[in-house]
């Protein structure tokens, strides 16, 4: 029997909780759920973070009203659940036993370096360690709730259902059409794709990089020059390209590991570089660097492995896995909403 893995469903659950979540002020409601309201200020908790980590991360020119809008909605639907599921705990009297609330707890604290540190987090959040268990005690009953509602709608996959999967699988890595539902042809399209890259040609390289954009001066690009010789005078001396690479190649990334990029599939690389690679061998370096719109990069091949078929007994388990978290996302989504169909909900803010 496959290993059920419901950390997926849950993440979407607790998406927006917090242990440490902060006392609710009296304050407009936002919404209210089945006579139950959900605050603005609690609201405003989540946003204001995420809204500040989004102004962060996404480029200024992607940034609208509209993403800004999608991303409160998201948030208000996330709350709605979270109070759904905290009435349906109280609906079917779901208890969390006090060896179950202890377990609990021992996690929390563990995430701490010291007790002094949890007890400062709690204070920071204005929490005493009553209100904390609390807490913590409605999250377990949550997460009680959802871990029944998904293993009583979701089969475990049969070794033969798992095998039927691979074999559409096989079908979609050779273009061909499934016999599959939409949402298991997605499924075994992101599968094959994950395949192709395990069972394709692979190499794994090392590089020296030496940065030169297209549009430098033609001073920086003279310096860039004479920086590319002397990598060459470098390796022509006998120097190692491991060597050489951890003293001057000017990628941060793989600088720290002597140059090294790790395994790459044909067609993860520039294309400049990609048709040069594969056609080499092992331990064969570029003599001349091979330029593109960055720079000039050195390259050395340290190990090749031929394309080869996946076998069944190779990822039958992941697959079984997938096809169970699968199902469980899909069971948790109806579960929703079966309980949003049975409730009153009333949204008293628009964006």
């Amino acid at each position: 029997m496959f290993r059920r893995n419901l950390a997926a469903v849950l993440a979407v659950v607790f998406l927006a909780a917090n242990v440490f979540a902060q006392s609710q002020a009296v304050d407009p409601t936002i919404a209210v759920v089945n006579g139950e309201p959900i605050f603005a200020s609690e609201f405003n908790a989540i946003l204001v973070p995420m809204l500040e980590q989004y102004r962060q991360t996404v480029p200024a020119a992607e940034q609208s009203e509209a993403r800004i809008n999608e991303l409160k909605d998201n948030i208000l639907n996330q709350k709605i659940d979270d109070v759904l599921l905290r009435q349906e705990v109280k609906k079917q009297k779901i208890k969390i036993s006090k060896k179950e609330l202890q377990d609990g707890v021992d996690q929390i604290r563990k995430r701490f370096a010291s007790e002094a540190e949890f007890q400062a987090e709690l204070k920071k959040e204005g929490l005493t360690v009553a209100a904390f268990e609390k807490k913590l005690e409605e999250q377990l009953a949550v997460m009680k709730l959802v871990r029944t509602a998904v293993d009583s709608r979701v089969k475990v996959p049969t070794e033969s259902d798992v095998k039927n999967f691979f074999d559409q699988v096989m079908i979609k890595m050779k273009g061909g059409n499934t016999n599959l539902s939409p949402d298991e042809d997605a499924l075994a399209a992101n599968l094959s794709v994950f395949l192709k890259r395990m069972s394709g040609e692979q190499v794994r390289i090392r590089q020296i990089f030496i940065a030169s954009p297209k549009d430098a001066s033609a001073a920086d690009v003279k310096a860039a020059q004479a920086r590319v010789d002397a990598v060459k005078k470098a390796l022509n001396a006998g120097e190692s390209f491991a060597d050489v690479a951890g003293r001057l190649s000017e990628d941060p990334a793989s600088r720290p590991r002597n140059g090294d990029l790790g395994v790459v599939v044909r067609g993860d690389l520039l294309p400049e570089i990609d048709k040069k690679v594969f056609a080499m061998s092992v331990g064969e370096y570029t003599k001349e660097p091979i330029r593109t719109d960055t720079g000039f990069h050195f390259i050395r091949v340290e190990e090749k492995k031929a394309s080869r078929d996946v076998t069944f007994d190779e990822v039958k388990n992941d697959i079984g896995e997938l096809l169970y978290q699968n199902a469980a996302r899909q069971a948790y989504a109806n579960f929703m909403n079966d309980l949003k169909s049975r409730a009153n909900i009333k949204i008293n803010r628009t964006w």
